[in-house]
């Protein structure tokens, strides 16, 4: 791979490996092409092209679109555990480039995409743009409208309020909003599935969501270590009980989830 792509003379290394070993089909391994495509990339796989602001998100395809979409499905309940019927609202928090949300759209679902990171959400209107079910929102959401510090790393997918680990990180002052807000300004009614990848900041998106939670039937949050590397699920559980939520077991997966519903 050439310079073009921004990488690292070892993740060039990794990336042109990977390509040789898929040949093979070891390991359930499939092609994976990123090309520059202005001030981002065309990441493709599988038949399908995603607009991504690092080529080094091509990680997360090394097993084709299917996969990615089938361990998206395992994490947040799209797999069973959760009916989500069509016409019905998705709220998507921490959207990223928008993959999960293209996965929620296949049931007929209405999906509200948000993400904190400009650079994330030019990528994700992009991909989300020939599904007019789908709506996107470029905000940090918080417990309180008020101005935080904000940290940018879209190329790890780790882009938070919480200082993540690592080199490259920009920091920027950004006016933080509530889900509230945001859901008022798009009149929400029925939520029927809370997505949220906060990135360690869920306690406090939870605790600015008081009237969106009350309308919610199921919720699926990541919570794991990425609150300065502490996880986040007794809190979020604290919460969702609170609100009236029962929790569920979390799933068989790798990523730390909390998922729950209402009985009614």
């Amino acid at each position: 791979m050439t310079d073009t792509l921004d990488l690292r003379p070892r993740d060039r290394w990794h990336l042109a490996l990977h390509n040789l070993l898929s040949r093979t089909g070891a390991d359930g391994l499939k092609p994976v092409s990123v090309r520059r495509d202005g001030d981002a990339f065309i990441l493709s796989t599988t038949g399908h092209d995603l607009r991504v602001p690092s080529a080094l998100l091509w990680r997360s395809y090394r097993r084709g679109w299917d996969a990615r979409m089938k361990r998206l499905s395992a994490e947040f309940g799209l797999d069973g555990t959760f009916a989500i019927a069509p016409g019905e609202q998705v709220i998507d928090i921490g959207a990223n480039v928008g993959d999960f949300a293209l996965l929620a759209v296949q049931s007929g679902a209405r999906v509200l995409c948000i993400d904190g990171d400009p650079t994330v959400v030019a990528c994700l209107q992009r991909n989300v743009a020939p599904h007019a079910g789908v709506s996107t929102e470029c905000a940090i959401l918080w417990n309180e409208a008020c101005e935080l510090t904000f940290y940018s790393a879209p190329g790890r997918a780790d882009s938070s309020i919480f200082l993540p680990p690592g080199d490259g990180v920009a920091a920027f002052s950004a006016q933080a909003t509530t889900l509230d807000a945001v859901a008022a300004a798009h009149g929400l009614g029925p939520v029927a599935l809370l997505k949220m990848d906060a990135e360690g900041a869920e306690p406090e998106v939870l605790q600015g969501a008081t009237e969106v939670l009350a309308r919610t039937r199921h919720v699926a949050i990541d919570t794991g270590p990425e609150r300065n590397g502490e996880e986040t699920g007794e809190a979020c559980a604290a919460i969702l009980r609170a609100a009236g939520f029962t929790l569920l077991p979390p799933p068989a997966t790798k990523r730390r989830m909390t998922l729950a519903t209402r009985a009614d």
